[in-house]
């Protein structure tokens, strides 16, 4: 733990507490105080319930085992196939159908969603549980080794004392004294408890609906004269009528839609730039996944011999082999043996790219000004695109001096991620309005003018 940049636990003050340095945070990670305990005399204690701790999202995810992604994968999985089977059992009993058979798909979905929900936030609380214990086994050692150092005139015990007192901006304190490590003072035991509740009900919810929808039309047939029943029985109606019991026409021809699969790689004619359609999720995800669109999202990967600016054409059609019906020209920067993703945003049915031309004359560049977001503050998951959670997303504000209905802002990301190798360079177009600020995000990356730069930013 002492070697992330980033603590998982962020310190939450409680009223009237003075402010701790992020050295003594960084040691005493998820270390509650006992009820009852302030710093010094005049300093009341935390009120009631008060939770200490709180996860920093973006660090903490580094600490969680690769199980909690599967999981989480899990419970999407179970959550659509909940969702299908209640709308299936709604529209069978619409029209009529026995559609007590789709309960146990939904059953089973359910089934999935909540276990796989509450696995999750076992996890979670393990995982805090060894942040906690990691931090205090490393504190035995680290904080007597640090108070020699800052105070080396002192014997141990008063150095401590010193070092405990600095770390809290006060001329005395109390020696800090833990609360009991019982699972139910985890950090994170309150919130994984609410998540898998508000999951259970959700999930009790849709059973219900499910269930009510499929045994109602069962239930008034029961209840009927009996003349449903006879019906099942016999050749004839009630009414005398002799119903139909032909099936659909075993000769109607199959009318699925084909499937069209991955375009094939773009070259150029002297072999020196490849074009491949970037299909697999998790790079997708990386690049694609962090961008708020409203439309479809394309994403190529080029690899080039080039050095330099470079123009790239990029069309849209509405058949495979028909003409194009909106075509896209991006200026980018090309380095040989680094590769270059480029996202185009459309709804079409089928794009690729046209042409690549290097050593061409860059655009003007978009005059502007820049601030990196801070992923860490309060409300910065709120306003993130849904691909950064697993991947992670460097964040700008920028403002123009000019405004570009389509403007190609080209990243530098250090980092690997899914199959893209460190670094690489990616290209998302954005609109531009002089004066007024816009957020643009580079997937893969966590850290903004760290992990990933802005290179470039040209109207077109």
């Amino acid at each position: 733990m002492q070697h992330e940049t980033t603590p998982p636990f962020r310190f939450r003050t409680p009223p009237g507490w003075p402010t701790l340095s992020a050295e003594w945070v960084e040691l005493h990670q998820a270390a509650e105080p006992a009820p009852g305990w302030s710093p010094a005399p005049g300093i009341p204690p935390a009120p009631e319930g008060w939770r200490s701790w709180a996860p920093v999202p973006r660090s903490f995810r580094g600490f969680v085992p690769a199980a909690a992604r599967r999981l989480r994968v899990a419970q999407w999985i179970g959550l659509v196939v909940a969702l299908l089977a209640l709308a299936a059992v709604i529209v069978v009993a619409a029209l009529g159908g026995l559609a007590v058979v789709g309960l146990l798909p939904l059953v089973a979905g359910i089934a999935v969603l909540v276990v796989c929900s509450a696995r999750a936030g076992e996890l979670a609380d393990r995982t805090a549980a060894s942040i906690r214990d990691d931090a205090a086994e490393w504190r035995r050692t680290e904080v007597p080794a640090r108070a020699r150092a800052a105070f080396p005139e002192l014997d141990e015990d008063r150095a401590v004392a010193a070092w405990e007192a600095a770390a809290w901006g006060l001329p005395a304190v109390r020696p800090f004294a833990v609360a009991d490590t019982a699972p139910e003072r985890s950090p994170l035991r309150h919130r994984t408890r609410t998540v898998v509740a508000v999951t259970a009900g959700a999930a009790a919810l849709l059973l219900v609906v499910g269930a009510t929808t499929a045994v109602d039309p069962v239930v008034r047939a029961l209840q009927s004269d009996g003349q449903t029943l006879a019906y099942g029985l016999q050749d004839t109606a009630p009414d005398g009528s002799v119903p139909d019991d032909s099936g659909p026409d075993d000769d109607a021809p199959d009318q699925d839609a084909p499937d069209a699969g991955d375009p094939a790689p773009w070259t150029s004619d002297d072999g020196t730039v490849t074009a491949s359609f970037i299909g697999d999720d998790e790079t997708w995800d990386a690049t694609c996944g962090a961008i708020d669109f409203a439309d479809g999202c394309w994403a190529w990967q080029i690899d080039s011999e080039c050095d330099g600016p470079a123009q790239v054409t990029v069309g849209f059609s509405a058949t495979e082999s028909g003409d194009d019906v909106r075509t896209d020209t991006r200026t980018v920067v090309l380095t040989s043996g680094r590769p270059l993703v480029l996202t185009e945003q459309g709804s079409e049915e089928w794009g690729g790219i046209r042409d690549v031309t290097c050593s061409t004359a860059p655009e003007h560049a978009v005059a502007l000004t820049r601030s990196p977001l801070d992923s860490d503050a309060e409300d910065a998951d709120g306003s993130w695109p849904d691909g950064c959670v697993d991947y992670g997303c460097a964040g700008w504000e920028v403002t123009p001096e000019a405004s570009c209905d389509s403007a190609t802002v080209q990243f530098s990301v250090d980092e690997e991620v899914a199959t893209l190798p460190g670094p690489h360079d990616l290209v998302v177009a954005t609109a531009l309005r002089a004066g007024e600020p816009v957020d643009v995000w580079a997937g893969g990356a966590w850290l903004p003018d760290d992990d990933a730069t802005i290179s470039q930013v040209t109207c077109g």
